[in-house]
């Protein structure tokens, strides 16, 4: 699914109302009935009011369509208005469309008092994606009474205050939503962190938009869901073995650190590659032959530690390191001496570079030449930080996540509650799964097993790390629906691999 921007939101609803030869009061009507239908079948137990906050805009012609959609229904509804002198055209119908009904209107300035009921549904319907500049603090009255309410909070579109697709500064006043229902695709300023506090939760709603319009826009942010997945996994073959489906590499571990590693390989197992080597420290032997009976085991010289790589590399499809290796001067020189040999290779398998890798890179950032185009890493922040430097905001984040991608050919996991994979053509897939059960020890581990798996089935790099990210937050969705997500540990992850492949195959 493509992010639209503000602007090409704006674009599409004119192409709409063009092409599909309706009116922009119709297509009002539309996006009205589709939060009606959402917000009655999520709150279909709810016996209280809803408080509906409109302003001069469409994003408020909105809220005074939904108010008369609850108020036919048998809903208890209180409609405020924004006084202003002038208002849109489609906000203005729908007020004569209130009045026709005896529905009241209570106009509303900056400095009014709301005396909102304990058991309301507030809905904020003030300003949507097309807000310009950041509100005044005149505007701090009314958005802190809104936030400051025990009450439920749901934002039409966005929260009010929420720039669509620029870093919106906190000092401003914005409303605190529990639940924003945005329509025909989520906006960028709801996938990123600094805005979590603005809404919890986001629902998409379908307007039917012009689907033409919208093919023909760049793909420069998208939203990955099931329906992108099933286009990238080859369908099942009977007549298979299980080199057919590849051999990964896990090549990791330290001293104390032998489970990143069994975690890593498990993960890559049961997403499907037909085979997988452990590559450890001799100290790791005995623990990965006892523990994970299916992986095969190389050792290391050194007992505690990587010093160097497999010498033959050519039997594996896909490599995974850097999980649990340490920071070693010889695991340094280990991992400078796989990526030379990779280069030399006519064929080298393809690369996941994960945790420790990815800060022996930082301390060797002239290194990062030596790392194979098209290779996946796969940081935390705080290992990101130290790739890419420091960042003012999430937008600017993604600016340099985007230019360090182009600079050196590789693709780069963000991760976080929408993990943002970036390719080198700056393209970024923000994933759809996943929960905050899975920030536990041992998840990032799970998701290199997880890409490294499809890298070796021989997915692109681009579809291996957008898959991995999707099926890895799948399997925690599906593990939340049996274990409380405050007790989810890694290897949950890994036991419900198989039913998040379930569902994507359907």
């Amino acid at each position: 699914m493509k992010i639209l921007s503000a602007i090409q939101m704006k674009q599409a609803d004119a192409h709409t109302t063009v092409r599909q030869q309706i009116s922009s009061l119709d297509l009002m009507e539309r996006a009205s009935n589709a939060i009606f239908e959402q917000l009655t079948a999520d709150f279909k137990d709810f016996n209280g009011s809803f408080t509906i906050l409109c302003g001069a805009g469409n994003n408020g012609g909105d809220g005074l369509a939904l108010a008369r959609m609850l108020h036919n229904t048998g809903f208890s509804v209180r409609v405020f208005l924004l006084e202003k002198h002038t208002y849109a055209a489609d906000n203005q119908s729908n007020q004569l469309r209130l009045y026709e009904l005896g529905i009241p209107i209570e106009p509303f300035d900056l400095s009014t008092t709301f005396d909102f009921s304990q058991d309301t549904i507030i809905v904020d319907c003030l300003f949507g994606y097309g807000l310009t500049r950041p509100l005044d603090t005149d505007w701090a009255y009314i958005i802190r009474q809104i936030n400051e309410q025990p009450s439920i909070v749901i934002s039409i579109d966005l929260p009010s205050g929420l720039f669509a697709d620029q870093h919106t500064d906190m000092q401003y006043p914005i409303v605190k939503a529990d639940l924003t229902y945005t329509f025909h695709c989520p906006k960028l300023a709801l996938l990123l962190p600094e805005n979590a506090a603005c809404s919890r939760q986001f629902k998409i709603l379908d307007i039917q938009l012009d689907s033409r319009f919208i093919d023909d826009l760049p793909e420069d942010f998208l939203y990955t869901e099931k329906k992108e997945i099933t286009h990238f996994v080859p369908p099942p073959n009977k007549y298979v073995h299980k080199g057919t489906y590849g051999h990964a590499l896990i090549a990791g571990g330290s001293y104390g650190k032998i489970g990143a590693t069994i975690l890593s390989s498990k993960a890559a197992l049961r997403t499907g590659c037909g085979l997988v080597t452990s590559y450890v420290p001799q100290c790791g032997y005995t623990i990965l032959q006892s523990v994970f009976p299916e992986a095969m085991v190389l050792t290391d010289p050194d007992n505690n530690a990587l010093s160097t790589f497999p010498e033959d590399l050519s039997p594996f499809d896909a490599i995974g390191t850097g999980i649990g290796m340490g920071t070693s001067d010889q695991s340094q020189k280990a991992l400078k001496a796989l990526l030379l040999t990779m280069a030399k290779m006519d064929k080298a398998p393809a690369l996941v570079v994960d945790a420790d890798a990815l800060n022996i890179l930082a301390l060797h950032p002239e290194w990062l030449s030596y790392v194979p185009p098209h290779s996946i890493l796969t940081p935390h922040p705080k290992e990101l930080r130290r790739l890419i430097g420091p960042w003012e905001n999430d937008f600017d984040k993604l600016q340099k996540t985007k230019d360090f991608c182009a600079q050196y050919g590789v693709i780069t996991l963000i991760k976080g509650a929408h993990t943002a994979v970036v390719c080198p053509s700056g393209q970024i897939h923000f994933n759809s799964t996943g929960n905050w059960g899975m920030a536990t020890a041992g998840s990032g581990d799970v998701l290199t097993g997880v890409i490294t798996s499809l890298l070796a089935q021989r997915l692109r790099p681009e579809q291996a790390a957008v898959t991995g990210v999707f099926l890895h937050g799948l399997a925690g969705d599906i593990a939340i629906q049996h274990i409380s997500p405050k007790g989810l540990i890694a290897s949950d992850l890994i036991q419900y691999l198989p039913d998040a492949w379930g569902i994507i195959e359907k």
